[in-house]
């Protein structure tokens, strides 16, 4: 984790330089028995005439979607003879049609991968170790800086490729505020500023909307993960335990509950009659919300949808005396072991993360690029929010401490947060027996 420091180190230097310039901006187990060699009979599906198809999956709205499928054809354009299948939804969509797809053993050639579940699938021996294609030059990746290579390595198994790197923190919109008549959070608040903050939004709101969605439940990553490491703890050990006691994650639930008893949070049916919308339906696009957490590299889309005002961004909220919470986040690729076509599922990758003109319409997509000339190539292209998304980036990853992977059994013990959330959000459960039930479960899932 020492060295993804030291890759956000390089990306941010190398930006800094450039706007400078510019007249205005652990280890897991390897996967044993399993064969680096790539599929021989494949060795030549590129270069020949054969028309093959490989699959590709990911996950964002359709902005992302949109850039996605333009980068998809101009790789269609180069090698005529292989075809993507596209596959693509939102993110809790994604994961599940994952899980579901790798068990079946249909899983696409390649995938999008996170950090926090990379470890679950590489112990489970669903991801093909590229160390051989990487250091053949099969899978070019010279431009990679080496802890840029080593970001996407579970134990000494490359097992993902860097597509970006970002950072999040809560967004507003600078108009909404305005209107409202209420001022900006401070970039460097505690959550006892974010409460206050919540509340006088919404007092100023009224009834025409909330302060913030409920951010309770859901993933375990970003938020929650956060609050627990501004508590000393973490969501898990290093050693695959769970990380955090009972306290914390009382605190946490009855800091919301609250929010959500007195309506400064929406309620639970509302909250999921939102869930899953696009973009441009969701309740900060439609300011129901003033606040989102969301990350930096997904704020342009907003400034672009709703015309007026900034977008603007602050780090997540701190306890007052606590260390920091934040750590490095990407964005990845991964070839699945089940594929029968590694071969042109690599040169995908390569051509996705370094190509000059699939750099510029990725740019910022998910993070700034890795490869050393492909975060060159996009800040010659960001836009405001764009540059302002890697100002963010730029002054939270100075903050940001390693943090453990995530143990094999994280999906499961995912879903149980988000469940035992919603069961206090619908008056199903109190916090003090959602907090039981979800540690009881969760330490049996992980084999304690």
């Amino acid at each position: 984790m020492k060295r993804n420091l030291l890759l956000l180190s390089i990306i941010v230097l190398a930006f800094l330089l450039l706007v400078g310039c510019s007249s205005n901006e652990d280890a897991g187990e390897t996967n044993e028995g399993e064969s680096n060699d790539n599929n021989s009979g494949n060795t030549s599906e590129n270069e020949s005439d054969e028309q093959i198809e490989i699959s590709f999956s990911w996950w964002g709205d359709t902005g992302r979607h949109d850039k996605y499928n333009e980068i998809i054809d101009l790789f269609e354009e180069e090698y005529p003879n292989i075809k993507v299948d596209r596959q693509f939804g939102g993110w809790e969509d994604y994961w599940d049609r994952l899980t579901t797809q790798v068990s079946g053993g249909n899983a696409p050639d390649v995938v999008s991968m996170h950090q926090f579940y990379v470890s679950d699938y590489a112990r489970r021996g669903a991801l093909h170790v590229l160390n051989d294609m990487v250091e053949s030059g099969e899978l070019d990746l010279s431009d990679f800086p080496e802890a840029a290579l080593d970001s996407g390595k579970v134990g000494e198994d490359i097992v993902m490729v860097a597509k970006g790197i970002t950072m999040p923190g809560y967004v507003y919109n600078t108009a909404v505020f305005d209107d409202l008549g209420v001022d900006y959070p401070e970039y460097d608040w505690t959550w006892d500023d974010f409460v206050d903050k919540a509340y006088e939004i919404k007092e100023a709101i009224g009834e025409d909307g909330w302060a913030v969605e409920d951010g309770s439940g859901g993933q375990l990553q970003p938020r929650f993960r956060y609050f627990a490491r501004q508590s000393g703890q973490d969501v898990f050990t290093e050693d695959g335990k769970l990380g955090f006691d009972e306290q914390v994650l009382t605190d946490w639930w009855t800091m919301w509950d609250q929010m959500r008893q007195d309506g400064v949070i929406p309620d639970a049916a509302t909250s999921n009659e939102y869930e899953g919308l696009p973009l441009e339906a969701n309740m900060f696009a439609t300011k129901k919300v003033a606040l989102l957490g969301l990350p930096a590299n997904q704020m342009y889309l907003y400034e672009e949808q709703m015309g007026e005002g900034e977008i603007n961004i602050v780090r997540h909220a701190h306890i007052e005396g606590g260390p920091n919470g934040e750590y490095i986040e990407g964005a990845y690729l991964s070839i699945t072991e089940a594929s029968p076509h590694k071969d042109a599922a690599a040169k995908f990758i390569e051509f996705f993360v370094s190509n000059d003109e699939a750099v510029k319409i990725f740019k910022t997509e998910q993070g700034p690029p890795a490869g050393t000339e492909a975060s060159n190539l996009v800040m010659e292209e960001l836009t405001p929010p764009e540059q302002r998304a890697v100002e963010h980036i730029q002054n939270t990853v100075a903050l940001a401490e390693p943090a453990p992977y995530a143990p094999e059994g994280i999906n499961e013990v995912e879903t149980l947060f988000a469940d035992n959330a919603e069961a206090i959000a619908f008056g199903q459960k109190s916090v003090e027996q959602a907090v039981t039930d979800f540690m009881n479960e969760a330490k049996s899932i992980l084999g304690e």
